[in-house]
């Protein structure tokens, strides 16, 4: 199949996605679902699982169902999160498949929603809208490159940004494209990144931004962030003019982390570098490549390979990466060695981790570094290193 096709029905179903998210909190009969989950009256005895599951699996699966559609056999090769198997408040195992038409998808939901027709009616419609969006001209750089569909898995994460998403917050101080925002739904992402099954390497990367502008706090609109590395063809969706580092007011490069681990790797990084903090570990991954930080650092195992796959191929195509945290600092990263050592820590996609199960098998156990900039790199390694 044509990598330009690909990239462009993957930018569907990103952007398909993303209005899933927005109408499920526009749309009163889903949005009180979400709410009984948020203040929890309800959570686990109404359905018998929560609503921010079922959102995500619907994604998940409409994801796989489009693609499938438009190219027959890659439905299989879709990788999510979320298992689509559902068990309602009677005891019915009912697995949640989007059918040929909206009917029996309404059909499908109504069992897993226990009767709510409005709720299910709402969600297939959405499922089953055609979704096609301008081909960007960018992709023009891939007319004449293909990929065999059987060489390949997609990695998907529907709703990035779980916390954010319920509550529905927004960060006064936040203004889209010029700061971090702190809290709130623009730190809600949609992931879809695919990477090559021979060798794990991340080769095309979607993050569509549901959440990112509004002028009241209730319409929002979205945008939509790719990037594509295959072979020697390297193209992002980034203009020039935004590859700038945005460097703090002390003239520090600003590295993101998590709450957890803020403390520990401010006591190493503080002299030279700002730490902030941001929920979200796909948001936090989208601010290095919109070059608002310098980096995200994680050293504990929390994030995952459909976390960091879509993020990864953009930065690769970028001339970044994502390498793991504790095998970075155990490379040698001498000048003869270096160029070796980050292709060799470079988190892959294809392998689960050894002695793993469940979700954890795909968890990045290493911790990870994403980055724009080698040098920066290269510092945060020698500043961690002293430790």
């Amino acid at each position: 199949m044509k990598v330009s096709d690909l990239i462009a029905e993957l930018l569907n179903a990103a952007e398909k996605s993303a209005e899933m998210a927005r109408a499920i909190r526009r749309e009163e009969s889903l949005f009180q679902l979400l709410i009984e989950e948020k203040t929890g009256d309800d959570k686990g005895r109404r359905f018998g699982f929560d609503f921010k599951t079922l959102a995500d699996v619907i994604i998940q699966e409409m994801i796989r169902r489009d693609l499938e559609k438009k190219f027959p056999g890659m439905g299989k090769r879709v990788t999510g999160e979320e298992n689509n198997k559902f068990t309602n408040t009677v005891g019915e195992a009912v697995t949640l498949e989007i059918k040929d038409n909206k009917k029996k998808t309404t059909s499908t939901l109504m069992k897993i929603l226990d009767g709510n027709e409005r709720a299910a009616g709402v969600l297939a419609n959405l499922v089953h809208e055609e979704m096609n969006l301008p081909r960007p001209a960018e992709l023009q750089a891939f007319e004449q490159l293909q990929l065999d569909k059987k060489a390949i898995g997609v990695w998907v994460d529907p709703i990035d940004g779980t916390a954010e998403y319920i509550t529905g917050n927004r960060d006064p101080e936040f203004k889209p494209g010029e700061n971090i925002s702190q809290n709130g739904l623009p730190n809600v992402t949609v992931l879809v990144g695919v990477y090559e099954k021979a060798t794990g390497q991340p080769l095309i990367g979607v993050i569509n931004q549901p959440f990112f502008h509004t002028a009241d706090g209730k319409s929002w609109t979205g945008r939509m962030v790719w990037g594509a590395c295959i072979g020697d063809t390297k193209v992002t969706c980034i203009p020039a003019s935004r590859r700038d580092v945005q460097m703090s007011e002390g003239g520090k490069h600003a590295v993101l982390t998590s709450m957890s681990d803020c403390k520990k790797l401010g006591t190493y990084l503080c002299e030279s570098f700002e730490i902030l903090t941001a929920p979200g570990a796909g948001y936090k991954l989208l601010c290095v490549i919109d070059r608002l930080c310098s980096a995200y650092v994680l050293s504990k195992d929390n994030t995952y390979r459909w976390d960091t796959c879509a993020p990864h191929a953009i930065l690769k195509a970028l001339g970044g990466g994502v390498v793991q945290f504790k095998g970075l600092l155990a490379s040698d990263l001498s000048p003869g060695k270096r160029d070796q050592s980050l292709r060799e820590q470079q988190i892959t996609y294809h392998k689960s981790e050894p002695k793993a199960n469940g979700s954890n098998a795909w968890c990045n156990a290493q911790g990870v570094i994403a980055y724009y900039d080698q040098e920066v790199l290269l510092a945060l390694a020698e500043h961690l290193s002293r430790k």
